[in-house]
């Protein structure tokens, strides 16, 4: 049988009712303040609350809880942005700084990162530099395929491209695999593994490893290992551009097709250019070229050379054509010096 208490608990009852709810109120209104702990306000007055994606290209991409789409707002209608989760900010003359983003309040435009005043104008890209190792990542994935009825030849490619980026590394692999049959001719494939970790000294320098595997028919490489380490320098360079020259030494080992060849091992040296631009209004570039003369076979020398250009779809879709070359002065007897070809596929980046 159910009853009533008396007065004095049934106002107590009520008086824990209420702090409950008020202490679940300030719990909720914890969370989203929580969520939304990113400000960004811009030059018509609105004041943006919610969570930054991305700054790059002049964009500024921005996540809310009130729509279910990101804003697109062009970094020049900013005034001002704060937020306490930590960043990693890049300027467009190469300084590289990670922390919180507070307002400098004797300038404006400013932020203030690591101690550091920016200039928003002087900001080429920022992005959340969060704790997990896993979210530094980028990452590409690329497919291409033809077919010709008249002498069914068809053409396979897929490429993948790999990125880590924090204030201190950066670290790219990148692998492609590429495939061509035709009736009454051979079949031919190509596929190639390669990583380059650069230790950035500064704004400017660098000291880098890099490992490359390749596989041709073409020029009867079974197996080409080269494993090499050395430096360079950037000439210039943002989050959206850079040009760079480097250089250093490498080992090669090469084991071939033809079972009758032994394999070969020598030292070379490396000099190569790096050129990036993501300022075309249409497509994004990346070249590559890397001269190696060896050190221990005489007259002997090696060229690679790398054009990929990125055509940007809607969303994160692109399409991508690309060129590549391979030369080698000295290549087994009855094989090419020359190892080219080109590329296209549609791809999404993630």
């Amino acid at each position: 049988m159910l009853g009533f208490g008396s007065g004095e608990d049934t106002m107590g009852s009520i008086a824990r009712l209420r702090i409950a709810a008020l202490w679940l109120a300030v719990c909720i209104g914890g969370a989203g303040v929580a969520a939304a702990q990113d400000v960004v306000i811009t030059t018509s007055g609105d004041r943006l609350v919610g969570e930054i994606i991305k700054v790059e290209k002049d964009v500024l991409t921005f996540s809310t809880p009130y729509s279910d789409s990101d804003f697109k707002i062009e970094w020049g209608q900013i005034v001002s942005i704060e937020s306490k989760r930590q960043f990693l900010v890049e300027t467009f003359d190469g300084k590289r700084l990670t922390g919180s983003l507070t307002l400098d309040p004797s300038k404006k435009p400013v932020i203030v990162v690591a101690g550091t005043s920016v200039a928003l104008a002087d900001v080429s890209m920022m992005q959340p530099f969060e704790r997990t190792f896993l979210s530094r990542f980028d990452t590409a994935l690329d497919f291409g395929f033809s077919m010709t009825k008249a002498n069914t030849a068809k053409q396979l490619s897929l490429s993948t491209n790999l990125s880590y980026r924090d204030a201190r590394y950066v670290d790219v692999a990148f692998a492609s695999i590429f495939r061509n049959s035709q009736a009454n001719a051979p079949e031919t494939q190509r596929w190639e593994v390669g990583n380059d970790f650069r230790r950035l000294l500064g704004a400017r320098w660098y000291v880098n490893t890099t490992q490359e595997f390749l596989n041709s028919e073409e020029q009867g490489l079974d197996l080409r290992t080269t494993i090499g380490g050395g430096g360079g320098r950037y000439l210039t360079r943002t989050a959206s551009q850079y040009l760079a020259v480097g250089g250093g030494i490498a080992w090669t080992n090469e084991n071939y097709t033809d079972p009758t060849l032994a394999a070969k091992d020598s030292a070379e040296a490396y000099l190569g250019t790096e050129f990036m631009t993501e300022k075309l209004k249409i497509t994004d570039l990346v070249t590559r070229f890397t001269y190696y003369p060896s050190l221990t076979i005489d007259d002997r020398y090696r060229l690679t050379y790398r054009l990929d250009l990125d055509f940007n779809l809607p969303g994160d879709w692109y399409f991508k054509v690309s060129v590549f070359d391979n030369f080698d002065s000295q290549p087994p007897a009855g094989f090419s010096r020359n190892d080219y070809g080109w590329s296209n596929g549609f791809g999404f980046k993630f």
